[in-house]
């Protein structure tokens, strides 16, 4: 095998030969994208399904965009554009705007119905999501709501995350808080270990609250509010409360209370790292898995999960992957 070999499989042939290339794996914006960029003639199309393989393992099921061949005295070049098959459901609008199934399964059969790529069998329910059990006003349709939108709304409204796996599955499961780490990122003081060759660490309390209060009303009648949970965020340095209105359609207050809490904790912290190559001791780097992260200088010692992959080539810096990591617990 060649170290960190890229492969775009499309209408039965093999694309291996790049000036450049940028493919771009996010888990909370799972269309993704790519561009390949070569000095080679390949038989590819505008609304082609692609494979893309680093190190022979998939990472990304995908569509092409576009196609843009040029001739210059430099010579001839080739570059195609597009996202994963998950673009598919961020493109497309429900049309018909009849009762929706309440229970995630039969919500995503029922939307994907008649799209190209994608068929129920896409789908993969994880945490015993599959017959979770949706309230009305989660799938109610309004003009312009897209499938995914739709779908990741439901998901979310019973704690689940929605996201495209690098085979071309679409994922229900819980959200990772913590795991084993699968990959390192050290940077010690004294010099005698650097995993990167550019990294940053942002910490901010722009989204963070001091704590979430869900406020609900009696059953009486009278419009009286009541406090149904409260969930405190000692890492916030003064006072800064968030009010949440809950009904008991939304489930467990206290649930809607972390919930929220765990996603500005997750957003209010953010690691990037450039490293070299597109693996890290014969793993390729991959979203939803955890890094051990001892970054003395940034300030970064634990374990954060991978929010995004991006794996670049061009004649000037040779094969890099850039990383933004996050702690986990994000819907």
């Amino acid at each position: 095998m060649i170290l960190d070999e890229v492969i775009v499989a499309v209408n039965g042939s093999r694309m291996d030969r790049f000036v450049s290339y940028s493919i771009t794996i996010d888990l909370f914006s799972p269309e993704g994208s790519f561009t390949f960029e070569t000095d080679s003639k390949y038989d590819i199309y505008k609304g082609d399904a692609c494979e893309i393989f680093v190190n022979r393992k998939r990472v990304m099921a995908g569509v092409v965009d576009t196609v843009t061949r040029s001739l210059s005295r430099q010579g001839a070049k080739l570059t195609i554009e597009g996202r994963s098959v998950a673009s598919i459901l961020t493109d497309s609008c429900v049309t018909s705007f009849a009762t929706l199934p309440t229970t995630l399964d039969k919500l995503a059969e029922k939307l994907v119905r008649g799209l190209p790529f994608i068929g129920k069998k896409d789908f993969v329910y994880n945490s015993k999501s599959k017959n979770a059990s949706v309230s009305r006003k989660f799938v109610e349709i309004t003009p312009g709501d897209t499938v995914f939108e739709v779908i990741k709304r439901a998901a979310n409204s019973q704690g689940f995350l929605f996201w495209a796996s690098p085979d071309g599955k679409f994922v229900f499961d819980k959200p990772l808080e913590r795991g084993r780490a699968d990959y390192k990122i050290h940077a010690f003081s004294d010099g005698s270990e650097i995993d990167y060759i550019e990294g940053s660490v942002k910490e901010s309390i722009a989204g963070l609250h001091s704590e979430v209060k869900v406020i609900g009303e009696s059953q009486d009648g009278d419009d009286i509010k009541y406090v149904a949970a409260v969930v405190k965020n000692s890492d916030m340095p003064f006072d800064k409360p968030l009010v949440v209105n809950w009904n008991e359609n939304d489930g467990p207050a206290k649930k809607t209370a972390e919930l929220q809490m765990a996603v500005e904790k997750a957003e209010s912290t953010q690691l990037e790292y450039l490293v070299k190559g597109h693996s890290q001791n014969g793993n390729n780097w991959e979203i939803n898995r955890f890094v051990d992260v001892q970054d003395d200088y940034n300030g970064a010692n634990d374990s954060y999960l991978v929010k995004s992959v991006n794996f670049t080539l061009d004649r000037l810096q040779g094969k890099q992957t850039r990383l933004t990591l996050q702690p986990g617990g994000a819907i």
